[in-house]
């Protein structure tokens, strides 16, 4: 984890633990998983750097509730039609920006790179994660994820969590 604000080690490695998990869990398309991952009340956006840029609101997906995670997870297993393919993610340059009483603020640079069947892979989205994760008796979660992308235009075969 790159240096930020001042924690001590078993945070960062508290922080780091809860970022592989959540990595591994979507990597091995464990997409069930993803909304223990969150608070009950969490806010969840995906939108493009040009929006996150001039404070818009608008997002290209946005929850506002675990419940809300689960039923997306439950719309991508039972209702979307999709190719067959492959995303992996890489997370790096994790930052801890600031440790606030709403919770912990971080950043990492994200990168999705997807495989389609017989296709070599490609990269499929790539920008920035802005985090706030709180302690939740003992357990860290997050509470918002927002996902900005580098891309003004996304691909509308974005149907996996970043």
């Amino acid at each position: 984890m790159a240096p930020g604000v001042g924690a001590s080690a078993e945070l960062r490695y508290r922080l780091a633990d809860l970022y592989a998990a959540y990595d591994d869990a979507l990597g091995e398309g464990e997409y069930e998983r993803w909304p223990e991952f969150f608070t009950e009340a969490c806010v969840y956006k995906i939108t493009s750097r040009e929006n996150y840029d001039a404070g818009l609101p608008l997002g290209l997906m946005q929850a506002e509730s675990r419940a809300m995670l689960a039923d997306r997870v439950a719309a991508l297993r039972k209702t979307t039609l999709y190719a067959p393919r492959l995303v992996r993610r890489l997370i790096g340059g994790i930052v801890l920006r600031a440790i606030e009483a709403d919770g912990m603020r971080l950043s990492a640079s994200f990168a999705l790179f997807q495989t389609m069947l017989n296709e070599p892979s490609q990269v499929f989205l790539c920008g920035r994660l802005y985090d706030r994760i709180v302690d939740d008796d003992g357990a860290l979660h997050f509470t918002e994820r927002i996902c900005v992308t580098d891309a003004t235009l996304i691909p509308i075969s974005l149907v996996f969590p970043i």
